[in-house]
C-alpha cells in the first residue's frame, strides 16, 4: 500500500559515493559543474516509482542541455522485501535487476545502487520512494518532495520537479519548498528480521500431494477463476525439476496474494510419493499438487502442444477467461514468466 510521508529540509547536500548500472562510480565531484542536481531516490518494485520511470527519462532528455543533472538512487536493501511486496513489479531491488530495469526502461540518466551499505540513503534521510531532494549550484536544497502528482504523471510541465528546476534555473533567490511524498516505505537492513519470520512461515507451510485421475485433471483445467491459473507438469527424473520448482514457487510467493492459482502436475506412480513429497517440501511448494498415473493424462493435451513429443517438463499460464498465455518446455524464464504472470492480474 502506498503511503503518504512528510518531508524535513536536511540542509547541504552529503558526500556519495555510489556504483552506476554503468558500471562507474559516481561522486559528487561528477556533477559539480551543474547549476541544479535532482537526487531521486526510487526503487524498482515501487508502484509509484515506476509511474514516473518514463517521465524522469523525458525530464532528463528535457534538461539534457541545461545546467542540470538527474540522478537516481535505489535505496532498499533488497533481502528485507517481503515476496508480495514485489506483487505489482516485473523486477526486484537487486543491483542485477536495476540494471535490467535500466535497460528495458531506457534510462538516460545515473541509477545508482546505495541497497547494501545505505550510507547515503541513512545521510539525507529519506523514507518513501520516490522523493526528490534538489540542490543548487551550492549544494543546498531548494526542493524537497515528490516529483508530481501519481495520477497525472504524463504532465510533465506540470509537475513539481519540472516547474521547480525551471524557477531555480532563473532564480537566485533560493527559496526552499516542500511537498508531500506518496509511495512505498524503504527497507532498511534493520527490517530484515521481519522478512526472516515470512520466510520461516513460508518453510513451516504444509505440502501435500494428491491422486489425481481424468476426471479430476479436466476439471482443473477448465474450471474459470477469478484469477490466471499456472500449470506445471513435471517427473522426477528431470534434469530441470529442482530449478523450476524452486522457480515457481518464487513465483507463486509473489504472486499468491494477488490470487494466482498454481497447480503442480507430477506424472508419477503410487510408489514415488515421498520422492515426490520431498522435491515438493525442498521447494516449499504449498501450492495443490497432484500425482497422477501416466496412463490419466490425456486433458494435459489441451494445453500442450501437439509437437510436443515428451510432455515435461512443461508450464502453462492460463487467463482467468480461460485464454491460453505463455507456455513451454525445459527451463522455466523466471524474467518472462513473471512479466507475463503480472500482466495477466493487471488485466484483471
Amino acid at each position: 500500500m502506498a503511503k503518504c510521508h512528510s518531508v524535513e529540509r536536511v540542509g547541504s547536500l552529503p558526500s556519495f559515493s555510489l556504483q552506476g548500472v554503468d558500471g562507474k562510480l559516481y561522486t559528487n565531484e561528477d556533477f559539480e559543474q551543474k547549476d541544479l542536481l535532482a537526487v531521486i531516490f526510487l526503487s524498482n518494485h515501487c508502484r509509484v516509482s515506476q509511474i514516473f520511470q518514463s517521465q524522469l527519462v523525458k525530464l532528463s532528455d528535457m534538461f539534457k542541455n541545461e545546467r542540470v543533472s538527474i540522478v537516481v538512487v535505489s535505496p532498499n536493501y533488497e533481502q528485507a522485501i517481503l515476496p508480495d511486496e514485489l506483487a505489482y513489479s516485473d523486477l526486484g531491488d537487486s543491483f542485477l535487476e536495476m540494471k535490467k530495469r535500466a535497460y528495458r526502461k531506457k534510462y538516460n540518466f545515473p541509477y545508482l545502487f546505495d541497497g547494501e551499505n545505505q550510507v547515503f540513503t541513512r545521510k539525507i534521510g529519506v523514507k518513501i520512494t520516490p522523493t526528490v531532494y534538489l540542490y543548487n549550484k551550492n549544494r543546498e536544497l531548494v526542493y524537497v518532495g515528490r516529483i508530481g502528482n501519481h495520477e497525472t504523471p504524463n504532465r510533465i510541465e506540470s509537475s513539481d520537479l519540472y516547474k521547480s528546476i525551471k524557477l531555480n534555473l532563473v532564480s537566485k533567490e533560493d527559496k526552499f519548498k516542500r511537498t508531500k511524498v506518496f509511495g512505498t516505505s524503504i527497507k532498511f537492513m534493520e527490517d530484515l528480521a521481519l522478512a526472516e519470520q515470512v520466510r520461516k512461515r513460508y518453510a513451516s507451510e504444509t505440502v501435500k500431494t494428491s491422486y489425481a485421475d481424468e476426471r479430476k485433471l479436466k476439471f482443473y483445467l477448465s474450471h474459470q477463476t477469478r484469477k490466471p491459473k499456472l500449470f506445471y507438469i513435471w517427473q522426477v527424473a528431470d534434469k530441470e525439476t529442482r530449478n523450476n520448482l524452486i522457480t515457481i514457487s518464487t513465483l507463486y510467493k509473489i504472486f499468491r496474494k494477488r490470487g494466482l492459482k498454481l497447480v503442480t502436475v507430477c506424472i508419477a506412480e503410487n510408489e514415488n510419493n515421498e520422492n515426490v513429497i520431498e522435491l515438493l517440501k525442498q521447494a516449499q511448494l504449498s501450492s495443490t499438487n497432484f500425482i497422477v498415473a501416466g496412463n490419466q493424462i490425456s486433458p494435459l493435451t489441451t494445453i500442450i502442444p501437439a509437437d510436443i513429443k515428451s510432455v515435461t517438463p512443461f508450464y502453462r499460464l492460463i487467463g482467468s477467461d480461460g485464454q491460453m498465455l505463455r507456455g513451454g518446455k525445459g527451463v522455466i524464464s523466471k524474467d518472462s514468466l513473471r512479466l507475463e504472470i503480472l500482466n495477466s492480474l493487471n488485466k484483471e
